[in-house]
Order: structure tokens, then sequence, then C-alpha cells
């Protein structure tokens, strides 16, 4: 029970607190954010925490996560939020998976590893401001432009084409870090 309560306390909340921040950061919201931290957590629960280590579990709360947002802000949530909860997802995979591979089954790295793991898990919204810019060029480019004449710098097709690329790259990826994590810490 005690390891359950500590891997709440500094496992869930932190990471929690992440993507509900980065969702706040990236798309500017102004209402309803401690609404969004509980289903979130609650999602987060329901997803990663109760069956560990399975790619589908990972991949539904990107879903959840969206549903959600659609739930909380019907008109400011688009197609291209999962995207952004994805990418979220995969920073967050890849700096525990760096994280991870400077173990070596000692304790001291362990918990020096974790704390620098829940320093970098941060570290992006140094740039918070930035994140909301991202989105709305992000958004911009994904609507095709009504206006065949408009110079564009990409063309949305390949933003969308792009975008699902990385997304099947990070499930890809995450397969095959949690694999390793499994046959580490067995």
């Amino acid at each position: 029970m005690l390891k359950f309560i500590f891997s709440l306390l500094v496992g869930m909340v932190p990471e929690v607190l992440y993507f509900t921040l980065f969702i706040v950061f990236t798309k500017g919201l102004k209402e309803k954010r401690i609404r969004l931290f509980l289903l979130i957590a609650l999602s987060y629960m329901l997803c990663v925490m109760i069956i560990r280590f399975q790619i589908v579990y990972y991949i539904s709360f990107i879903f959840i996560t969206f549903l959600i947002l659609k739930f909380l802000y019907n008109k400011e949530t688009q197609l291209i939020d999962i995207f952004v909860i994805s990418l979220a997802s995969i920073y967050l995979t890849l700096i525990s998976f760096i994280c991870s591979l400077f173990i070596n089954n000692n304790y001291l790295y362990y918990y020096l590893l974790f704390i620098l793991n829940r320093v970098l898990l941060f570290a992006p919204f140094i740039l918070r401001n930035k994140l909301n810019i991202f989105y709305n060029k992000y958004c911009e480019l994904w609507n095709r432009s009504r206006n065949k004449e408009e110079k564009r710098l990409i063309k949305s097709i390949t933003l969308r084409n792009v975008s699902l690329i990385t997304v099947n790259s990070f499930i890809f990826l995450l397969n095959i870090c949690t694999i390793f994590v499994i046959n580490t810490f067995n």
C-alpha cells in the first residue's frame, strides 16, 4: 500500500500535472483547468497505473485525453489535439527511456536519475509561451487553405502525413521501450 501511495505522489501526480500543463499552455486554455487535471488523473490511473507496460493502455490514454478535451472544450478541440497529446507522450517516454538506460541496478543512480527525470519533465515549460505559438501555427498549417493562391510553407496533406508517421513511429518505439523496461526490471 505504501508503495502504491508513493507511486501515486511521485509518479502519477507529476505526470498528470505535466500533461495538464502541456495541454493548457499549448492550447492557451483559461478555464476548467482543475476539471481537466482531475479527469486526466482519473484516466491516467485507469489506463497507465492499473495495467502497466501494455501499449494499448498508453495509446488509449491519448484518445481518452482527447475525449476529455472534447467533453470540456467542445468547440476549441480539434483532431490535431491527438497529435499534441502524442507529442507530450513522446517527450515523456524519451526522457524516461534515456534516464532508465543509466540505472545499472544501483539505487543511488536510480534516485538521482528519477529526480533528473522529474526536472526534465517540466523543462519544456520554460518556453511555455512558444508552445501556444507553435500550436497556432500547427493549426494554421493543418487546416486546408480555401484560398488556392495563398503560398504555404508546407501543404496540409504533408503535415498530416508527417504527423501520422510521427505518431505511428512513437507507438512502435514505445513498444520497443516497453519490452526493454520489462526485460530490464524483471
